[in-house]
């Protein structure tokens, strides 16, 4: 089923002028433009330990990023249907090691259908391209993009007040400039049918199936990697939305995941899926977001077919005033490679990471945002050169109308 050229048509739709709509809708189009400046001093994630002069050709790994963006944001509704549209072309003009620079090309755009009052649902697709992160890429004298796509139709039957029945349908896509083995290209589609109930209050609870069927691109079977042209995946998924009061959320969700190749179950996997995810309104200028989450996900080396990542976060976020917010995160993960292909090593794997940040948004004028941060981003892993610490710092100004 091809979504993308049925979105495209849908939006172009939705952008011509109606004169017999003008009345039911509520037209927004909003311009954003967006310069940052972003310093790095460990911009390729490289140990202390590192020969920073044989590896890049320089002393340091430091860098400074230029980022300029322009951004379209539309929405209208038209009687029961509502669309919404934005895309965005951002550069990124590296200084020091200016082959890594690069624009990019996103959108997302979306259909909210309605039928009747009781069936509903969404038609959407999205398009992200940025560089791949150098902690888990390592190559420095390169540039590798990193391309994601993906649609999705979906659509929810009211049985009666409280129970519904949704289904969906979804195609997705990952392309990396250079050939990458761990995490490498691939298309993949799948298809959904579920139960979910709502409570007066506004919970919901429901409950997923999901079948999904993928194929590797730009590979062919390797009897000496073990590395496959496809793969199917199967999901059972159980999803708690949960409304405590008027200032605190809870989302909790857990899912069985089987996945399995079709020529070497070497590199088969399964497990458990979990999170929650707690939003607590402390006060009318204060929130803090806590989350949990268990995430199995494909890892395909000659040590490990999958990570297991256990991952808790903090979020505060204080209002300083009526023009100033001042954020706060910190975030800890543990990672470990499972799954040896070819048997057992001597050594599986381990990384933990730390993030922490702070960042302040000033808005002197409705139109008008001037931002700043600052992150410390580490890593400790029990294999030699994977260790790194990196220090950030970026400033923006944006201009939104």
């Amino acid at each position: 089923m091809r979504l993308h050229g049925l979105w495209l048509t849908l939006a172009t739709m939705a952008s011509l002028p109606c004169s017999n709509a003008v009345a039911q809708s509520a037209d927004t189009l909003k311009l954003k433009l967006e310069s940052a400046l972003r310093f790095d001093n460990n911009l390729f994630r490289l140990p202390a330990s590192a020969n920073a002069e044989a590896l890049i050709g320089k002393p340091s790994a430091a860098e400074k990023v230029d980022i300029n963006s322009l951004s379209l944001v539309f929405s209208t509704s038209l009687s029961m249907q509502k669309f919404e549209l934005s895309a965005s072309v951002a550069k990124y003009g590296y200084q020091n090691f200016s082959y890594l620079s690069y624009v990019a090309h996103s959108y997302n755009a979306a259909w909210h259908w309605a039928l009747t009052p009781s069936l509903q649902g969404n038609l959407g697709s999205q398009r992200q391209e940025t560089i791949n992160d150098f902690a888990d890429n390592q190559g420095t004298t390169t540039q590798n993009l990193r391309r994601n796509t993906s649609s999705r139709l979906d659509a929810a039957y009211e049985v009666d007040g409280s129970w519904s029945v949704v289904t969906g349908v979804s195609q997705s896509a990952q392309t990396n400039q250079q050939v990458s083995t761990a995490e490498g290209d691939y298309s993949a589609r799948s298809a959904d049918l579920g139960l979910r109930y709502a409570s007066g209050t506004g919970s919901t609870i429901s409950y997923t199936l999901r079948n999904n069927t993928g194929n590797y691109l730009n590979r062919v079977l390797s009897p000496s990697g073990l590395f496959d042209d496809g793969f199917r995946q199967t999901d059972t998924e159980l999803r708690l939305h949960w409304i405590l009061s008027g200032k605190s959320v809870v989302d909790l969700y857990t899912s069985q995941i089987s996945r399995s190749h079709p020529n070497y179950a070497q590199r088969d996997y399964n497990g458990r899926n979990a999170g929650i995810n707690f939003n607590w309104a402390l006060s009318g200028k204060s929130t803090l977001v806590a989350s949990w989450a268990r995430e199995l996900s494909s890892y395909q080396t000659f040590y490990s077919n999958y990570t297991l990542s256990n991952r808790l976060a903090f979020t505060p976020v204080w209002q300083l005033g009526p023009k100033t917010i001042l954020r706060a995160r910190y975030e800890v993960t543990q990672s470990d490679y499972l799954g040896s292909p070819f048997g057992l090593i001597s050594v599986q794997r381990s990384d933990t990471s730390n993030a922490a940040s702070l960042s302040l948004d000033w808005q002197p004028h409705p139109y008008f945002t001037i931002s700043t941060s600052i992150e410390n981003a580490t890593r400790k892993s029990n294999l030699a050169g994977l260790d790194y610490e990196s220090k950030m710092a970026t400033v923006s100004a944006q201009f939104s109308y």
